[in-house]
């Protein structure tokens, strides 16, 4: 049924059809790229952003493995 329809609209429009199809091919390859480049910036703030919360997780353990070191060294101090 599309090749019905595909002849019909040639025997109509005759050469501008394949103008039209080749127009459209050329959008879509357009469209495809940009969303290509949309996709990895998209990725790449993401991934940007992950590596900016695991340095701050990072930090944080070692925030808590210090207190945690000090509250152990002044247990041992008091029982002392």
């Amino acid at each position: 049924m599309a090749n019905d329809l595909e002849q019909l609209l040639r025997e109509v429009f005759g050469e501008s059809l394949n103008r039209v199809t080749q127009f459209q091919s050329d959008q879509v390859k357009k469209l495809q790229a940009k969303l290509q480049q949309l996709a990895r910036e998209a990725v790449k703030d993401e991934f940007t952003h992950l590596h900016t919360e695991i340095a701050d997780l990072r930090s944080r353990i070692a925030t808590l493995e210090a207190e945690r070191a000090r509250a152990a060294a002044d247990s041992i101090q008091s029982s002392f």
